[in-house]
């Protein structure tokens, strides 16, 4: 990250320490839910599916205030609500609070993600902005995998402990980057001759531009369509082991393909990234998505070889790290200079993929033979391909 803006680094810094605080709760919030408010496991799944699907609608308003308020006061009221609910969760009475208080940590991280990607757009040249969503890329997996070894350990003190010490790393990130970047401009500095900034739209204004640009639609359903193959792979493919198999060689698999899956992302995510511009994005779209059908089909293959898996989740995993750089760069590309965190809050509605895909598997799961699943989502992946084509299209000839 040698060249960086001062603000960069410190927002890529504290990506990663916000991640650390996720990781050591997040993955272990339901085992708390169902342990100290004594749920049925269908009652946590309404409680996390509808905190989670509040954030990611709210992403759309988010992106909106992003381009309308200074992108300072957003991280620190972000922030400042994200370390907020962490600390609220442990003390709140009954699970209408935590329904609530769920959704504003989701809401408040997507304020946070899509106001990083903002910043990102506005302080760093075209040709630097690919390294950098790929660098807050990687440090978002490190940051995943220190946080839930983390969380382990400290559960085992308390179960409140988890809450508390996210809430603390939130909140000490605000103070920090409050105190760190103070004499730093709040003004991106400028390159070549200073342009007078365009005008902000109302938001009545924002949604009629978002609903009206085909360039910005196809590319929202490509990463939907995304979203649905690799958001959620660690979930169907517990439920095709468990199916196939039984819970013991589902258990081992699944350890074996996500310390795979961490060690490629993290390894090679900045390698491949640094090769990237913005010119043969949709070839490196198109080589993501064969290395995620060639992926799947070793899954479907790989029988009782914990070798095979781990060798097809290594191949699926070069998909996963060359498109979700991409993926942001094509909304980069299209999105007017005002209108920067209107496009990536449209974008950041691709996440719902991952709510539909556990949906969509178990029923296939459920109603036909296991393979069927992943020919669904190689058809997925493809299908992705094809509305970001149309998409790039439509921006090459310069039309929405």
């Amino acid at each position: 990250m040698k060249g960086m803006p001062p603000l960069i680094l410190a927002l890529l810094a504290s990506s990663l320490v916000l991640t650390i605080g996720r990781g050591v709760t997040l993955p272990f919030i339901t085992i708390y839910l169902t342990e100290h408010y004594h749920l049925l496991p269908k009652s946590v799944g309404i409680i996390l599916g509808a905190s989670l699907a509040i954030g990611i609608l709210s992403g759309l308003y988010a992106g909106y205030l992003v381009d309308k308020f200074n992108h300072r006061t957003l991280i620190t009221v972000s922030i400042s609500s994200f370390g907020l609910s962490f600390l609220l969760l442990p003390v709140l009475p009954n699970v209408t609070g935590v329904l609530l208080v769920l959704a504003l940590l989701n809401a408040s991280y997507a304020l946070l993600s899509i106001t990083l990607k903002a910043c990102i757009a506005s302080w760093l040249p075209i040709e630097k902005r690919v390294k950098a969503f790929s660098m807050n890329y990687t440090l978002v997996n490190v940051g995943w995998a220190v946080g839930s070894s983390l969380g382990v350990w400290l559960a085992g003190f308390s179960p409140m402990l988890p809450f508390v010490i996210s809430g603390v790393l939130a909140l000490g990130t605000v103070i920090s980057l409050g105190w760190g970047l103070r004499n730093i401009p709040h003004k991106p500095p400028q390159t070549g001759q200073e342009q007078k900034p365009l005008p902000k739209p109302n938001l009545r204004q924002t949604l009629g531009i978002l609903a009206r640009d085909r360039r910005l639609i196809y590319f929202t359903l490509g990463s939907t369509l995304g979203s649905v193959v690799f958001g959620q792979f660690a979930g169907y493919l517990s439920q095709y082991l468990i199916l196939v198999s039984n819970a013991e060689f589902a258990y081992k698999i699944i350890g074996a393909v996500m310390i795979t899956n961490a060690v490629i992302v993290i390894a090679f995510q900045y390698v491949l990234s640094s090769r990237m511009k913005q010119q043969t994005l949709l070839k490196w779209l198109f080589l993501g998505t064969v290395f995620f059908i060639v992926g799947l089909i070793g899954f479907m293959t790989a029988g009782e070889s914990v070798l095979f898996w781990m060798i097809a989740m290594a191949i699926f995993s070069f998909g996963e790290l060359i498109v979700i750089p991409v993926e942001y760069m094509f909304i980069d590309f299209i999105a007017p200079e005002n209108m920067k965190g209107s496009y990536y809050g449209m974008q950041n509605l691709s996440n719902l993929g991952g709510a539909i895909n556990p949906v969509m598997c178990g029923f296939l799961l459920s109603y036909t033979a296991p393979a069927v699943m992943f020919i669904a989502l190689i058809a997925a992946s493809v299908a992705g391909l094809v509305f970001f084509w149309m998409g790039h299209r439509l921006a090459a000839q310069g039309s929405q």
